[in-house]
């Protein structure tokens, strides 16, 4: 467990482990909402975003996407569970 603290120096195991944790401008979020506005791009960007690494971007960029993708998940797997009662629902009160 501890062996990669061991048989590696000091500075290669700090830049290792060095994250971009900046916090992100006002600015940057803007411009993150607007690209989520669009239709296409922000589902796209959404993805990119949440499996970037977190050396490319700040972590807590990568985290909100990461929680969006999630929430995502769960919003389409609910309608399609609530779809699939209302179909079975409306295939028996047919039949």
């Amino acid at each position: 467990m501890f062996r990669r603290w061991i048989d590696e120096p000091e500075r290669d195991r700090w830049e290792k482990d060095f994250q971009d944790n900046s916090v992100m401008s006002v600015r940057q979020w803007l411009a993150a909402m607007a690209v989520m506005i669009i239709p296409g791009v922000n589902v796209v960007m959404l993805f990119l975003w949440a499996f970037a690494s977190k050396e490319l971007m700040p972590a807590n960029k990568v985290n909100w996407a990461r929680a969006c993708v999630i929430l995502l998940a769960m919003t389409v797997m609910a309608i399609a569970i609530v779809g699939g009662f209302l179909l079975m629902g409306w295939k028996i009160h047919n039949s």
